[in-house]
């Protein structure tokens, strides 16, 4: 009841507390300790010394409001210096927690030891590494059991729910039911049922061509509706749904990227904008103030990839506009079998006179 108090105390209290706005990347955890002690306000302060360890991660975002660990580690900083730093100790997944733990320490005016913080998520960690390697055929990840199939999902929500709950559920239409856990017991299903890393579940889903976890989570919920009302479940006609959403799209997509890449002709004079970021910080200046145009000419079109190969003929900067950057790509790793950041950062620029292809949405035309 302590705990929860104070986590509901904090959500009241977080837009007078902190921000989270300090941009700096601390190198390794004694940095960080430093740049949070700068960044967070006294309140957000005396809350953390009396949260419990295993409940930190919930002040920070995107599980609470308190933004600044998740710049350090988000996806867009995948390679940041101490999401390195703790990735060499053997932590990956638990980088908030061992972060807040060492602040908390901190705080309590103890001494930080970074083994006995990081022995208990290594143990983790290594567990969890290890069923990862067999996380499309296991029984249960990350100490949660995974259903193999609908029937079993209907099994694992019925031992979850009291009946009290299964009656509200009943009385609520399926539209309303749906659309009342969907962001709640929904993505507790996502995550819990590892429907976007990958499981015996996802991949009983996939069997029927059904690839997004919303989709997935979708069908789960209004079966289970129609399950506890005696109604048909209909599930070969919720797969056609699913399909015909995503190929419908993917038309009207096409149809979009078609339209908008006729605008561009052979010849044209076309303005580049800046998507991959600034050569320069001068650079960066002049475009906010409309005054770094950087210009190319079309020099042929490939209507398949929609691609533009552009000559630059005008740039602001002498050193040119960035043509590529892998900072926010991603490969996919058959040892490991997951999506994962380049190790290396490798950016690519070109200057007046040069040439190269590029997605049609580089460039704007010139109207």
């Amino acid at each position: 009841m302590k705990k929860t108090l104070l986590l509901l105390t904090f959500v009241f209290l977080t837009i007078t507390l902190c921000f989270g706005q300090n941009k700096k990347v601390p190198k390794n955890l004694k940095q960080a300790v430093t740049f949070l002690n700068s960044d967070c306000s006294d309140s957000l302060k005396a809350i953390i010394k009396l949260t419990e360890d295993t409940d930190l991660k919930a002040l920070s975002y995107p599980w609470g409001e308190y933004k600044t660990i998740n710049n350090w580690t988000s996806n867009d900083n995948a390679n940041s210096k101490i999401v390195n730093y703790l990735k060499k100790q053997g932590i990956s997944y638990y980088e908030e927690t061992v972060i807040l733990i060492a602040f908390k320490q901190f705080l309590l005016g103890q001494k930080i030891d970074e083994n006995s913080i990081f022995k208990p998520y290594q143990v983790i960690e290594k567990k969890w590494a290890a069923e990862d390697k067999v996380r499309f055929t296991s029984d249960s990840l990350r100490g949660v059991y995974i259903p193999k199939n609908l029937e079993d999902c209907f099994t694992q929500i019925d031992s979850f729910w009291p009946d009290s709950t299964k009656t509200k559920v009943r009385q609520w239409t399926e539209e309303e039911f749906s659309g009342r856990v969907h962001l709640g017991f929904g993505m507790w299903m996502r995550n819990n049922w590892q429907l976007w890393s990958g499981s015996r579940l996802s991949k009983y889903f996939n069997s029927y061509g059904i690839y997004h976890p919303d989709d997935m989570s979708g069908i789960i919920l209004d079966s289970y509706h129609r399950y506890l009302n005696n109604k048909a479940i209909q599930f070969d006609e919720q797969i056609k749904f699913c399909k015909d959403y995503w190929e419908k799209s993917e038309k009207q997509d096409l149809e979009s990227k078609q339209e908008e890449f006729a605008e561009y002709n052979v010849g044209d004079t076309v303005l580049f904008n800046y998507n991959l970021g600034y050569s320069t910080p001068e650079q960066e200046e002049k475009d906010d103030d409309d005054i770094c145009i950087a210009k190319g000419k079309i020099l042929e079109k490939d209507k398949v990839k929609f691609m533009l190969r552009v000559r630059l003929i005008e740039s602001c900067d002498k050193k040119g506009i960035i043509y590529y950057d892998n900072e926010n790509s991603q490969s996919y790793n058959t040892k490991t079998k997951k999506w994962e950041k380049p190790k290396k950062r490798i950016i690519k620029r070109m200057k007046n006179g040069q040439e190269n292809w590029f997605n049609y949405g580089d460039w704007q035309t010139n109207d």
